[in-house]
């Protein structure tokens, strides 16, 4: 049976298709040996409402990796469209991952991650498992509690224009 999309890593409709799967934009943060830690994320996804569990998407040589091993918490903060702050210091690279969280207001701290002030919401999460099935190791984590912070405030939304590469 022939399918309909190429298996070319590099066909053009390929990337462009996949790059148009909009998703939100959230910061992953975590509190490991003591040091903040935290990463830009567009690939988080809700599966299952019972309990709830969402998959978190991470590169390989994250160091936030180390942080989500079995059990460990960390927090998943929505962006709304007006944390463009939140947003740049999480883009760029850092040496010093505890330096991005410098200029930033924080509304709650604890064990399990940061919670910043403006956010839409954040949810508290667990590691359940991982599973590797590419470039990225896929988290899976439990949804322990829920934080709203501006229900009002309109989410961040990403498209790519490639859905091969960032």
């Amino acid at each position: 049976m022939n399918s309909i999309l190429s298996d070319s890593p590099h066909d053009g409709d390929l990337a462009r298709s996949l790059g148009r799967l909009a998703s939100g934009v959230f910061v992953v943060t975590a509190n490991h040996e003591g040091t903040r830690i935290g990463m830009l994320s567009t690939w988080i996804g809700q599966a299952s409402f019972a309990p709830p569990v969402i998959t978190l998407a991470v590169a390989k040589d994250r160091p936030l990796l180390a942080a989500l091993s079995a059990n460990a918490t960390f927090s998943v903060n929505v962006l709304a469209r007006r944390n463009s702050e939140i947003f740049k210091a999480f883009a760029r690279p850092h040496n010093d991952e505890a330096s991005r969280f410098d200029e930033l207001s924080i509304l709650e701290e604890s064990i399990d991650g940061i919670i910043f002030k403006d956010v839409v919401s954040a949810l508290i999460c667990r590691v359940h498992s991982h599973v590797a099935p590419g470039d990225h190791v896929l988290v899976i984590a439990e949804v322990t509690a829920g934080r709203p912070v501006d229900m009002e405030a309109e989410p961040m939304v990403h498209l790519r224009n490639s859905g091969l590469r960032y």
